[in-house]
Order: structure tokens, then C-alpha cells, then sequence
């Protein structure tokens, strides 16, 4: 359309026709006269528009209706005034209407006072053909209707399902308008407390059409949106300040209100100003797990925005969710940096006041005004209400225009009605918040992480996973965020812990049912992911099955109430280790029940074992009738050791009583041990408080109410620091299949009090020594020594004295002498009285015990032959031979039995030199190594 005369562009014309349709889709015609042509064209649309009707807000996609009639002048050709309504909706339109300014031009008026169509120009209406029909068919022409939206329209049909990660709301409203065919004016200045538009981990479009889901992203961020029309194009002007409206052209920048009837401008004859009571005061509460304030004396994640109008009664809350935190669910996890959480929930309350406030005062006007804008401000004039006169942005427009001719050529039916709501530039638009939220309960998903892997988590035993709706995910780390997983129990590095694998089907509830704001429910049975034991077979089993690590063993702790057989058992593959309790059963796998094993408990391995007990162990086999009593209670158990402590005691004071034992070697000592330790088994009862008073200290108990069996293939070792009692009621039975061995560093007494003694070699030697002491054989009656097939031979190095009634025979080194009181009969049918004569026999080598040496003495040496006692010849006579270190004075230091060659220490108070004899009986010399000069010295001089 053009208003303007050809070589005067700043020149209005008024336009054959206020109203003209165009688009690609609409038919033209090219008339036989070029007298019917407008200027500058040379074809001639066949659809004249008659009426025009529409609404336009901010925050809404426009809709205008336009009936058209098809142009009379045009032949009744059918191919051209009959249109193909299925190949115009869809396609772009622009309808223009002539804006003719206002005033009227003065001749004369000095300067340009007389000015008239100021502001004059051609608002244009573009969009796309979303219905078309056709209306009526009369004698001369047909009538279609076209309803005109704009491209986002097309958004509202359909619906999606997308995850963004780690995007601004500006990205992801890019990405959602990428698919319709317009441009967008950003006009940002970004929120007013922060410094931009955070990073969000996930915003989520959840089974919503693209129109609601950017309408909602508005709403709650704080930006408004409204379209602009130029050139035959549409645009979406997407801001969030005041300053992105834009004043109207010198038509519309100033308007004025007038009730007259005969006014020669388009103005305003009804303005309503309205008042309403608001909120004001909006508090946003919010909470994120990574830094939790829910305690006393923390201050709550929740931030205010507190401005009433000037009203009474202004002071209502709004209390809401902010719906910003973000605890670090992003693709950098929990080494992200955390978002201003203080802040956004600041500024996400402030929205929300905006939003609320800015419905206090608004104005509703009516005006014959074709060419006012939604988006664009102006300034009212001449309202008698003083308040009204000022600057106003339009937050939406009504618009209903009649161009309807009677017959070609006739003049013009035209009227122009325009409804519309202001808001006052000085207060802050903010769209209202009336988009709901997608409600979501539950989703099933599949846990994803990298290739390669088993589980992906992080420090918050998080995981990944891909929702099944998704359609973009490649089911990797990279598909959704970081997701919680609600445990039973979590506090204090305490509680449950199990981390779903990947591959497993769980369910993800969200929190307020937020769609954003995703929590990780559980896992479910899917036909890849069986139940621990196979059902129903194993219905009766209730626990816990893992799987190791790329492998298929695994651990398990079930609890198995199968009727009769009931059983508790944890167990691990590895080793095949096990402890079960009840009628034990084997679980093996996933074929869960097996064969019956047993009743009672068993803790089994094929690898190692260890029962350790710091404060102490009781073993028993004395039961407790329905597992009642205390668990340490063993007055039985006490009784029989205080029994059997009273037996050692009983028959120590019987050996000391018959010499077997002597007050510094007795049983008494091990008695009084064993005294002690029944004390600490026993406990002391009687103190308050001390409800469980066994085992005072860490002992070990082993107690049977029949026998005790042990038994090793190879040896048994019991070893005590202190003593080792053994105390039998009846007999105490040892059997060797080779030796009985007794090695005592002390004294080794053997007391029989009732029924004697019996040393019985079957073969072999019997020997007996005191090797350093003497020996003494004494009895109450008589004394046999008696050989059956052999000698009875007594020596001594000194003397040998036999006695009886008086009489003896003494016989020493110096002779042999008899003495009797009575007299001395030889009775023999020879006797022999020849020279002198000598006749020994040897004497074993008695071993003999080290000395205590003086510590305070500061010198001290060993003797080491073991390159002589290595000697084949000499070395086997010598390697166990006695030894003794004497002082020069010849007094005896040191002694003992060589070890390895090698003497014990010897210690002195000063340097002395010592002499060392090593062997018994007569002594030789051996020559068993020589060094270079004693070669030389034999040798002699060359």
C-alpha cells in the first residue's frame, strides 16, 4: 500500500482502499484498463479486505480475523475469484492499513503549523494464514475470512519432550523459536541482581507444546514478548526492561481524550483508570542439598522482595518456591562452580512481586486510534482526571475495522474501533504467572555412563541415567544430570549405600514435581535385570544380592522364611565364605535354594579365618532354653572351674605335705592363677550398674556340657605366658605314637598321693640323672635294685658308702674300709690277696646351667668355636659339649652348654683374662687352623 504521492514521499494520499491484503498464496489479476490500476502496479489483487477484527497483548500471540470479498471488476472466471483454501493456510499474509496522521493541512500557516496528516503512514499486520474459509457467495462477489497469527501458532500445536543441560534461558529459547519462521529482537539488560542469566544444569521441556513451554520460561524468568511488523515480516520482541518499549510515531505519541462527537483526529473517548489491591510482599524459599541450611541455628535458604503499592491493606505475602537451586547436577559435577543461589532466589522473588504489583494500576481505554500499537508507549492528553495524564506503555490492543463498499466505485463504508489496556511506564511490567508448570510423578529410566564402565557415581553417590522419553540422549555420561538417590537412611556417614549399575531400569520421581528438579526412586525388574534369586522358586527369600566387579561372583545376605526351615545367612563367593544360622540351607546364586545342609549355625570358608574378641570370648556348648538368660551368663561354667582350682589346691598342700613340692616350687602359684582368672570370668556382680558382669577382662572361655575333641593332621602347640594348668576329675591319659617329652626350666615334680609311681621302660635305657645336684632314692619299705640280664654296676669319683644297722663298706681313692658293730663274716671257699691294683669306671658328662652374670659388670665376651665344632673330625665330639670360663684364681665365672659353637656371655667388672674348658674327662690337642706366621715360624729362617 502506498499513501503517498509518487515524487513527494512525505506527502499523504489517501489510498483508493484503507484496508489492502497481500501474500504469495493470494490470487491477482491484471485488468484490461490501466486506468484501473493504482500507481506503480501492474497487476491487481482479486481479494478486497472489508473487515478487520483482532486482539494483540503483551505476552500472547496476536489473532486477527479479516473477511475479504473477491474485487467485482474481475471476470467470473472460477479459476480465479474460486480459491484453494488448503494452499493458502499455512502461507504468509500482510494486511495494511493506511495510517493518515493527524490534522488537516492549513494553506498558509506560517512555518509548518498548518501542517496536516502528521505522522502519516501504513501499519502493517503480517503473519500466517492459520484458518481459511469461505463465508458466502453473493450476486457479484464471493466472501472469504482469514484468521492471521502469527508463526509462533504454530508452536501451540504438538507437544515435546527435550532436555537442555547446562544452557541460559536465552539459549533455550533460541533453540525452541530456531523452528518457526521469524526473527527475534532481543532487547536484554539482563536481571537487575545478578549479572546475567545463569547457566541452568537442566531446564526441561516435559510433554508441552513449544508455546507453552516458552510462555512458562517468560513467565517465571521475567521476560515479556510482543510482536513487531515491517517490510511484510513479523518479528518477536523478547525484553526484560522498560526501556525496550518504544514510543509510537508522531500520530500516536501524544493522544488525547475527547467525549466530543466532531474531533479531526483519531483519539481516545473513554479512559478507566483502575486501582486493585495487590501483594506486597513475596518471599521465595528454596533449599539445595550440597549446601544445606535446614538446622536451628542456620539461616533458610529464602529471600524476599517486599514493595506494597500505596494502598491500605497492601501488606499480603506471597509465599512460594523459587525453584533456582542447582546443586551441582551439571556436567562438571560436584567441581563445578556452585550457582548464586542467594541471589537468583532474590531475583526470582523480585520477579514475582513485579508480576503481581504491576496488576495494581492499569487503565482501560476505547478510541477510534487504527495505528495504536501493543509494545509501543504514548502520552494521554486532556483527561479530567489529572492522575490519568501521563506516559503509558499499550499491553494489548483490540482492533475491529469496516472498509465495506456498496458496488465498485462507490464510496467507502469505514469505521475504526480500538479497545485497549495501558499500564503506566513507571511501573515494571512483568507477564503474570498463569502457565502451570508440568505436574510430573514418575519416569522410568535407564542408568548410562561411559563405555567401559560398570557404575558411574560421584561423591553423592549420584548417577546418570536417560529417561525414556528422551529421543537425543546417546545413553552415555552425558545424558541427563547428576540425579540423588533417595536411600532409606542417610546421616552423618552413616546409613545405606547402593549404587545402581548401569544398565538398570529405575524410576525418577521429582521433587514438588518440579521437571527439573529430578530424584532417583529406585530400581525395578526388567527383562535384563531379573530379581536377585529366581521367582517364584525363591519367593520366601528376603535380602540383599550384589554382583563383583566385571565378573559374575557374588555376595549376598538373605533372609530365608521358608516354613520349617528358616535360616539368616551372609554370605560371598569368595572363598565360598559363609556364616548361617537357622536350618542352614545352601544359596548358591541366582538359583537361590539348594540342598539342606544342616540345622543350627555355621561359619565356613575355603580361605582363612579369625574370631577375635577384644573384651573377651565365651565358646559353650551349655545351652539356654528359647535363647533366654544373659549372653555371658556361665554360673555352671564357674562353678566347675572354682571346682577344679579347689582340686589343685587340695592336692598342692598334699605334695608340699610329702616333699614332692616346696613352697617355692608348687602348684600353689598356679592355683593362685587360676583363682584370678575365675574371678575375671566370674565378674563382680553386686556393683550398680553392672547388669552383664562377665569377663572382666579379655579371656576365652571354652566350655562343654560333654567333651571337647581336637584334632590336627599335623601338630598341636597351646602355649601360656605364665601357667598352664590342667586339672582332670578322673584321669589325665597322654599317648604318644613316638616320644613324651618334659623340658622344664625349673623343677619337675611328680606327686601320686594314693596309688604310686610306675617308670616303666619296655625298651631301651633308663636313665636318670641329677646333673647338678645330688639324687636321693628313699622308701618306706623296701628298695630293689635288680638287674635280670646284666650288671648292677655303682661308682663315684669320690666315694661310694653302704650302711645298714651300723655296719657300712666305705670305699674311696685311699681304700676300702669296713666297719661293724658286730662282727664281720666273709663267707667264701677261696680268697686272693694279690698287688695293687686300679680299675675305673667312665663317668657321663654332666650337663651344666649357665650362671647368672652381674649386670652392673661392664665387661663382658663370648667364646666362639664354631669353625672348630664345623671341623669333620673333632666338630661332632665338641658341638654338644659342656663348658666352663675360669678366672685367673681359678674360680668358675661362667658355664654352660655350647650353642652353635658359641659360649653365653660372660661378664666382669674389669679386663681380666679368662680361660676357657670346653669337654669332660682326659684332654688332647687337635691342630684344626693356623694362620701365615705360625706357617713362617715353622718354616724357620730361609
Amino acid at each position: 500500500m502506498k499513501n503517498y504521492r509518487r515524487n513527494s514521499p512525505n506527502v499523504y494520499r489517501r489510498p483508493a482502499r484503507t484496508l489492502e491484503i497481500a501474500g504469495p498464496a493470494l490470487p491477482r489479476w491484471t485488468p484490461p484498463y490501466l486506468d484501473m490500476l493504482s500507481e506503480g502496479e501492474d497487476t491487481r489483487a482479486v481479494l478486497i479486505p472489508v473487515s478487520l477484527e483482532g486482539h494483540e497483548a503483551i505476552g500472547q500471540p496476536y489473532r486477527y480475523v479479516v473477511q475479504c470479498r473477491t474485487d467485482i471488476d474481475v471476470p467470473g472466471y472460477p479459476d480465479v475469484i474460486t480459491l484453494d483454501l488448503d494452499r493458502i493456510v499455512g502461507t504468509a499474509v500482510t494486511v495494511s492499513i493506511d495510517i493518515p496522521g493527524k490534522g488537516t493541512f492549513i494553506p498558509a500557516m506560517p512555518g509548518d503549523t498548518g501542517r496536516g496528516n502528521i505522522g502519516f503512514g501504513v501499519r502493517e499486520i503480517s503473519g500466517m494464514v492459520t484458518e481459511a474459509g469461505y463465508v458466502r457467495h453473493d450476486d457479484r462477489a464471493i466472501v472469504y475470512q482469514f484468521v492471521i497469527e502469527p508463526a509462533l501458532a504454530k508452536a501451540r500445536k504438538g507437544r515435546n519432550y527435550r532436555i537442555f543441560q547446562n544452557s541460559t534461558v536465552i539459549d533455550v529459547i533460541e533453540s525452541i523459536l530456531a523452528a518457526y519462521p521469524m526473527s527475534i529482537d532481543w532487547r536484554i539488560a539482563g536481571p537487575p541482581v545478578i549479572d546475567h542469566y545463569p547457566t541452568r544444569d537442566l531446564i526441561r521441556q516435559h510433554f508441552e507444546s513449544d508455546a507453552a513451554f516458552f510462555q512458562r520460561l517468560c513467565e517465571h524468568y521475567g521476560l515479556f514478548y510482543w510482536f513487531e511488523h515491517s517490510n511484510t515480516y513479523h518479528r518477536i520482541v523478547i525484553a526484560d526492561t522498560m526501556g525496550a518499549f518504544h514510543p509510537h510515531g508522531e500520530a500516536y505519541e501524544t493522544i488525547l481524550f475527547s467525549t466530543a462527537d466532531r474531533i479531526d483526529e483519531e483519539h481516545i473517548d473513554r479512559f478507566e483508570v483502575i486501582s486493585r489491591q495487590t501483594e506486597g510482599k513475596v518471599t521465595a524459599v528454596d533449599h539445595d542439598y550440597t549446601r544445606p541450611r535446614l538446622a536451628r541455628h542456620n539461616f533458610p535458604l529464602s529471600e524476599e522482595s517486599e514493595d506494597p503499592r500505596d494502598t491500605a491493606e497492601a501488606d499480603q505475602e506471597y509465599y512460594t518456591y523459587a525453584n533456582v537451586s542447582q546443586p551441582r547436577q551439571g556436567a562438571q559435577g560436584l567441581s563445578g562452580t556452585p550457582n548464586q543461589v542467594d541471589q537468583e532466589a532474590q531475583f526470582a522473588a523480585l520477579v514475582r512481586m513485579q508480576a503481581l504489583r504491576c496488576q495494581g494500576l492499569r487503565a482501560k481505554g476505547h478510541g477510534n486510534m487504527r495505528g495504536l500499537t501493543t509494545g509501543f508507549t504514548f502520552e494521554l492528553a486532556g483527561h479530567p482526571y489529572g492522575k490519568a495524564n501521563q506516559e503509558y506503555v499499550v499491553v494489548s490492543t483490540t482492533l475491529r475495522i469496516t472498509d465495506a463498499g456498496q458496488a465498485s466505485g462507490t464510496a467507502q463504508e469505514f469505521s475504526c474501533e480500538t479497545d485497549f489496556e495501558v499500564q503506566p511506564v513507571r511501573e515494571y511490567f512483568r507477564m503474570p504467572h498463569e502457565t502451570p508448570w508440568p505436574q510430573v510423578s514418575v519416569e522410568r529410566a535407564i542408568v548410562t555412563g561411559p563405555d567401559g564402565q560398570e557404575i558411574w557415581t560421584d561423591a553423592y553417590g549420584r548417577i546418570k541415567c536417560q529417561v525414556v522419553p528422551d529421543r537425543e540422549g546417546n545413553f552415555d555420561e552425558n545424558s541427563f544430570i547428576w540425579v540423588s538417590p533417595m536411600q532409606p537412611w542417610q546421616h552423618g556417614q552413616t546409613g545405606t549405600a547402593a549404587v545402581p549399575r548401569i544398565g538398570s531400569e529405575v524410576y525418577i520421581g521429582y521433587v514438588n514435581s518440579n521437571p527439573d528438579m529430578p530424584v532417583l526412586l529406585g530400581s525395578t525388574v526388567n527383562a535384563n535385570n531379573q530379581p536377585g534369586w529366581q521367582l517364584p522358586a525363591n519367593q520366601w527369600l528376603s535380602g540383599l544380592r550384589s554382583r563383583m566387579q566385571g565378573g559374575v561372583s557374588s555376595n549376598h545376605l538373605v533372609l530365608d522364611d521358608t516354613k520349617g526351615k528358616q535360616q539368616a545367612q551372609l554370605a560371598s563367593d569368595h572363598g565360598k565364605s559363609s556364616l548361617s544360622v537357622g536350618y542352614n540351607t545352601r544359596i548358591d546364586g541366582n538359583a537361590g535354594r539348594q540342598d539342606a545342609r544342616g540345622e543350627g549355625f555355621e561359619l565356613r570358608t575355603d580361605l582363612w579365618g579369625a574370631l577375635r574378641a577384644a573384651m573377651g570370648l565365651l565358646v559353650t556348648t551349655f545351652g539356654r532354653s528359647g535363647a533366654a538368660g544373659e549372653v555371658k551368663e556361665m554360673a555352671g561354667t564357674v562353678a566347675r572351674l572354682t571346682q577344679a582350682r579347689a582340686q589343685h589346691e587340695d592336692l598342692s598342700r598334699l605334695a608340699q605335705q610329702h616333699n614332692a613340692q616346696t613352697l617355692d616350687a608348687s602348684q600353689a602359684n598356679a592355683a593362685s592363677t587360676i583363682k584370678t582368672q575365675n574371678e575375671a570370668i566370674r565378674g563382680n556382680g553386686g556393683r550398680a550398674g553392672n547388669d552383664f558382669p562377665e569377663l572382666t577382662r579379655p579371656d576365652m572361655v571354652l566350655a562343654s556340657a560333654a567333651g571337647i575333641a581336637t584334632m590336627a593332621t599335623d601338630s598341636t602347640h597351646m602355649a601360656s605366658q605364665n601357667d598352664h594348668a590342667i586339672t582332670a576329675g578322673r584321669d589325665v591319659s597322654y599317648s604318644a605314637g613316638r616320644s613324651y617329652h618334659v623340658a622344664a626350666r625349673g623343677a619337675v615334680s611328680l606327686f601320686a598321693y594314693q596309688q604310686g609311681m610306675k617308670f616303666i621302660a619296655a625298651r631301651g635305657a633308663w636313665v636318670a640323672q641329677a646333673q647338678s645336684g645330688p639324687m636321693s632314692l628313699a622308701a618306706l619299705g623296701d628298695v630293689t635294685v635288680s638287674s635280670t640280664d646284666g650288671r648292677i654296676v655303682i661308682t663315684a669319683s669320690k666315694e661310694v658308702w653302704i650302711g645298714a644297722g651300723g655296719s657300712y663298706v666305705q670305699i674311696n681313692g685311699s681304700g676300702i674300709t669296713n666297719g661293724s658293730p658286730g662282727p664281720i663274716l666273709e663267707k667264701t671257699p677261696s680268697w686272693d690277696k694279690s698287688g695293687a691294683d686300679v680299675k675305673r669306671m667312665p663317668l657321663p658328662a654332666m650337663p651344666v646351667t649357665p650362671l647368672v652374670q652381674d649386670p652392673a659388670h661392664v665387661y663382658s665376651q663370648t667364646f666362639d668355636v664354631s669353625t672348630v665344632t664345623a671341623n669333620p673330625g673333632i666338630g661332632p665330639a665338641l658341638a654338644n659339649q659342656p663348658y666352663r670360663i675360669y678366672l685367673p684364681d681359678g674360680t668358675i665365672q661362667q658355664q654352660g652348654m655350647l650353642t652353635e659353637g658359641s659360649t653365653v656371655t660372660v661378664s666382669t667388672p674389669e679386663s681380666t683374662r679368662l680361660k676357657c674348658k670346653i669337654g669332660a674327662g682326659d684332654w688332647g690337642t687337635v691342630e684344626d687352623a693356623y694362620d701365615h706366621h705360625e706357617l713362617e715360624d715353622d718354616a724357620g729362617p730361609a
